[in-house]
């Protein structure tokens, strides 16, 4: 088998380790029709059945758990032969496929991305943007290098370092006749309509977190509009429609410029931790282990 035909390995490896086909073709965005020729090709030039179908799930054969345990060595041979190559040359290069959460690209990332670039010009940076589920589920497909979350990682086939810290806050239009409050209660939320990021994101795993430390049901809570972008959310509060929970982040410009007042709710102050996830412990390029050093030592303002 030449070297050129690794993507026929890293196929049938991605179908013994989903049991699956079609979960193999949607990780390597191939028809299940392709994934299956290419099967069939491998096991025709081996001359040997590698695969076997069952009602629910497909299992490697004898045979198939052979090729799994050289192919695995095969791959993380070319991973490590791309690592070595690119240790040769002190230039960033290549492209860097990062993914983060709406919060974090867009109040933490601009001003990052822009002095890594300027100290890394010949990096190249495909930065997509999902919420706290899709990153997690895009890096364990292998469509991403590194991601960026905003709660702890429950996946432990990835591995989580914390980078910076978070703190959420209740905020509300300045006309809002709770603004005019020196002490909101539990009770005084629920009189309040709410406008909340969407389901599967990490600010809104973190507000219902929070919710219950006050003794709250999230289920219980006038939610009258969920909004998928953090930007949105805090120009609809301002505009008198509802209040929220928010990052420190999203909500630091308008707070400075008097359009929105962070309310003062009784309880301890409700942080969260951000997270740079990758792979296997560590990135499989150059750029991606570059960027992850640079994040972890990345010097970012307090908001207010």
């Amino acid at each position: 088998m030449g070297p050129m035909e690794d993507h026929r390995l890293r196929a049938f490896c991605l179908i013994v380790e989903t049991q699956s086909f079609s979960k193999a073709a949607e990780a390597k965005n191939m028809t299940q029709s392709a994934m299956s020729h290419l099967i069939r090709n491998l096991e025709g030039e081996l001359e040997v059945k590698l695969l076997s179908r069952g009602a629910r799930k497909v299992l490697p054969t004898s045979a198939g758990r052979v090729l799994y345990g050289h192919a695995k060595r095969i791959l993380d041979g070319y991973r490590q032969m791309d690592r070595d190559m690119e240790g040769l040359s002190k230039d960033v290069r290549g492209r860097l496929r990062l993914g983060a959460t709406q919060t974090i690209a867009a109040f933490l990332l601009p001003h990052l991305l822009y002095d890594f670039l300027r100290l890394h010009p010949s990096a190249r940076v495909h930065l997509s943007v999902f919420n706290n589920d899709g990153v997690i589920r895009e890096l364990r497909e292998g469509g991403l290098d590194i991601g960026i979350i905003e709660n702890s990682l429950k996946d432990k086939s990835l591995a989580a370092e914390r980078f910076a810290e978070d703190e959420m806050v209740v905020v509300a239009a300045e006309d809002n006749p709770l603004a005019r409050e020196k002490d909101i209660t539990a009770s005084d939320l629920l009189s309040q309509p709410f406008i909340l990021p969407e389901t599967g994101s990490g600010t809104r795993e973190s507000i219902d977190d929070w919710f219950r430390h006050l003794g709250i049901d999230p289920a219980g809570v006038k939610e009258i509009l969920t909004v998928g972008s953090p930007e949105l959310l805090v120009q609809l509060v301002q505009s008198g429609l509802g209040i929220s929970v928010v990052s420190k982040w999203s909500a630091f410009k308008p707070v400075k410029e008097g359009a929105l007042k962070v309310l003062p709710v009784a309880g301890r102050r409700w942080t969260r931790r951000f997270y740079i996830v990758s792979r296997e412990g560590e990135p499989s390029t150059l750029a991606a282990r570059t960027l992850k050093d640079f994040v972890k030592s990345y010097r970012f303002f307090a908001p207010f």
